[in-house]
């Protein structure tokens, strides 16, 4: 039986990407290899936290908000990948659309990860991995688990790590193992203010070919942060732009930073 480390465990609604608002229980894996300057979960960075919060539960799992949110507990980590079931099990609600695995990276760990989806498939679940694709090897070690699988693309302009070509390199390579296995693949590249057309160029002619769903998601800038959230004008460009290589192309802004759901 695998162990890992995970940051939170619980449901909510998707807030990214295509299959924004449905229902889903997130597990946050801690650790991420890469350091976005605009990250927004900076507490799932921690390699090894001693605890993981868990909100509600079964008995609760008609009302969000501060009645649910406040139904929490703390398990010690590591974990055992039949505890992270068992809480599946008490997590699920009837409106469930799927478990996703995200973080963090839950590539960190592979193994963990994939004898997780394993029984959650034993469970009639669908899965969903939200990577950052930074290593293609850990990724194919487990795609064959996942029904959907969301890659992100990191820009340079994200200076999320020193070596971008390699960086690069293993994102496509995810995405290409997710689409040729069959999964519904979705790519999705978080958008600044003044990001470099020629780069989101570059990106689509890479992509050409592939069965995916193409996200280009502004980025949510808090109070401090508000001069890096590109403009409308802006975005309709890169859309226009993404839209003569790619046959789906979508602008989906964060939905859960707007409904204050975690």
């Amino acid at each position: 039986m695998k162990s890992g480390y995970i940051t939170e465990l619980f449901s909510s609604f998707q807030g990214e990407g295509p299959y924004v608002g449905r229902r889903q229980i997130f597990i946050r894996f801690a650790g991420c290899p890469y350091s976005c300057f605009y990250c927004d979960t900076p507490s799932a960075k921690e390699p090894k936290p001693g605890l993981c919060t868990v909100f509600g539960n079964a008995e609760h799992n008609n009302s969000f908000g501060k009645a649910f949110l406040s139904k929490k507990r703390f398990i010690e980590n590591p974990m055992s990948s039949h505890l992270v079931l068992e809480l599946l099990t008490e997590l699920r609600t009837h409106d469930l659309h799927s478990v996703s695995y995200t973080g963090g990276e839950p590539l960190f760990y592979a193994a963990f990860v994939k004898e997780i989806a394993k029984g959650a498939r034993e469970m009639h679940l669908k899965n969903y991995i939200e990577t950052n694709g930074y290593s293609a090897r850990a990724f194919a070690s487990l795609v064959d688990h996942f029904d959907f699988a969301s890659i992100d693309i990191k820009l340079r302009s994200h200076q999320a790590s020193t070596d971008y070509d390699k960086q690069y390199k293993n994102e496509l390579e995810c995405i290409r193992i997710a689409a040729e296995r069959g999964l519904e693949t979705i790519v999705k590249v978080v958008v600044l203010k003044d990001t470099a057309i020629d780069e989101i160029e570059k990106i689509c002619k890479d992509l050409v070919g592939l069965n995916i769903k193409f996200v280009l998601q502004p980025v949510t800038g808090d109070r401090a942060q508000r001069d890096i959230v590109p403009g409308i004008k802006e975005l309709f460009a890169i859309s226009e732009l993404a839209g003569a290589f790619l046959h789906d192309v979508m602008v989906i802004p964060q939905v859960h930073k707007i409904l204050h759901v975690p």
